[in-house]
This record gives structure tokens, C-alpha cells and sequence, in this order.
């Protein structure tokens, strides 16, 4: 199994806006698992509390490229599509939260997975995962990195 690291920014509004997309390739369709993550916001700082949610997708949206860095050198490169930075949202399935946390600005978050209990998408042309967040008035950037296998 190809392990890879990826990460992606945002700024907030208030609406959902999603700074990490992970999603299944529509060319050669492979499941993923989210083994860990990390969330924290990288703008001025403070004492508000943005909701981050974790939501299974249907379609990518619109995105900056990212490219997954390889964890082991031998492995192939990831099929994976990743993008950051959503000018379009994904298509989001309701109620599909697998996370959802108030997180202080002040503050970040590592989740990690028992073994076993991994995030798992499924190898279905374009599902995936966003990481997403939203905040009624705060504007700051907030960055998501994650591990992930295929």
C-alpha cells in the first residue's frame, strides 16, 4: 500500500470552504484511507471557534493542484486527485460528516486513527473526502495536512 502526504490552505467565510479535497481519480478509480490529520489555522489568531468538518464528496469542485509527496521514494506516484484552495466546492453527500469539531483559533488538532478505523473512501470515480470549514465572521487562513494511503 503507497503512502503519501498532502496538504492545503483556505481562508475562511461563512459558508463551508474547503481547504483539502482527496479524492478517487476518474481515469483509474482506487480507494484511499485517511490514516491521520491535522488541522490549524495560520492567520493572525483569535479566541473564536471555527466548525472543521471532514465530509465524504461526490465531485472534486474546482481546486489548486496538489501534488501528494511519496512517504516511501519506491512507491508510485499518487492517483489519488488532491486539490487545495476550493474556488468551487465539492459536491458534498448529506449527512456524511465522518468528523466535525469546534476547534479555537488559537488552537490545532491531530486526529489519528486506531488501527483499523482509518477514514475509507471508496473507489467510485470522483468520491472522495473534503476538509472543510466555516466561521460566521472570522476571516483567517486555515491549513489541513493529512496522511493518506492507496
Amino acid at each position: 500500500m503507497a503512502k503519501y502526504s498532502s496538504s492545503g490552505s483556505q481562508t475562511l467565510t461563512s459558508s463551508i470552504v474547503t481547504a483539502l479535497g482527496i479524492t478517487s481519480n476518474t481515469s483509474t478509480v482506487q480507494r484511499n484511507w485517511i490514516h491521520e490529520f491535522l488541522l490549524a489555522n495560520v492567520g493572525t489568531p483569535a479566541d473564536l471557534v471555527t466548525l472543521h468538518t471532514a465530509q465524504r464528496t461526490t465531485a472534486p469542485g474546482t481546486a489548486t493542484t496538489v501534488t501528494a509527496t511519496k512517504l516511501d521514494l519506491a512507491d508510485r506516484v499518487a492517483q489519488a486527485v488532491v486539490g487545495e484552495n476550493h474556488s468551487a466546492e465539492p459536491t458534498y453527500t448529506a449527512n456524511e460528516e465522518l468528523f466535525e469539531i469546534p476547534l479555537n483559533n488559537r488552537g490545532t488538532y491531530k486526529w489519528q486513527a486506531a488501527p483499523g478505523m482509518e477514514l475509507v473512501l471508496p473507489a467510485t470515480s470522483g468520491d472522495g473526502i473534503g476538509f472543510g470549514a466555516t466561521h460566521a465572521s472570522a476571516v483567517t487562513d486555515w491549513r489541513v495536512g493529512a496522511l493518506h494511503s492507496e
